[in-house]
């Protein structure tokens, strides 16, 4: 039986076995003003998904994280992710016991490692803190900075079908995205910094 993934892990899977050389430059460039351009890899994807309607963030959510995604693999290094295992497992929403361990698979607990492996560096902090109170349009290019950042310190995964659901729903009420990057921020830290078991 083969096992259900989500449209975002599909959507990674996809980057992953079907990108060029040639696509990763595209999407890269892409990246100053995600969705504009059309990428015949993406659409391709997108064209799945999204039947006669079109939502607008949707796709430059789509696009934002291809050209991140991108930009965190260098042509070489193509074929190694091909061969690469897929991401750890999704944390069910009914599984309790693993309810602590989701935070791990956000943003907000991969900048908190940077945070820590830059000793505490505040401007790291302040960036993050930047992140979080950027709108539509700022923060495609705050998530280029931040993706720069990590991918210059070795060992930090990004978890980008994560990442993919929680810009889907960075505009929601009451910013549970927002919220949840901060707790798994400053929890990480707190753990790392006080010695603390999880």
């Amino acid at each position: 039986m083969q096992k259900e993934i989500s449209r975002e892990q599909a959507f990674v899977q996809y980057l992953r076995k079907h990108s060029e050389s040639a696509d990763l430059a595209r999407m890269r460039r892409a990246l100053a003003d995600p969705g504009a351009e059309v990428i015949p890899l993406v659409e391709g994807f997108l064209a799945r998904i999204q039947d006669d309607y079109e939502a607008r963030w949707e796709r430059i959510c789509y696009y934002l994280v291809a050209g991140l995604w991108a930009s965190a693999v260098s042509s070489s290094e193509l074929e190694r992710f091909r061969r690469q295992p897929e991401e750890e497992p999704e944390v069910s929403q009914g599984d309790q016991s693993n309810v602590n361990k989701g935070y791990r698979r956000t943003l907000g607990h991969a900048i908190a490692q940077l945070y820590l492996a830059r000793g505490q560096s505040k401007s790291i902090e302040q960036r993050f803190v930047a992140l979080l109170d950027a709108d539509e349009e700022q923060l495609p290019y705050r998530m280029r900075q931040m993706v720069r950042l990590l991918k210059s310190e070795e060992g930090i995964p990004i978890y980008w079908s994560e990442l993919l659901r929680d810009l889907l729903a960075w505009d929601y009420e009451h910013r549970p995205v927002q919220q949840k990057w901060a707790r798994a921020f400053y929890r990480t830290v707190a753990k790392e910094t006080q010695g603390g078991e999880e």
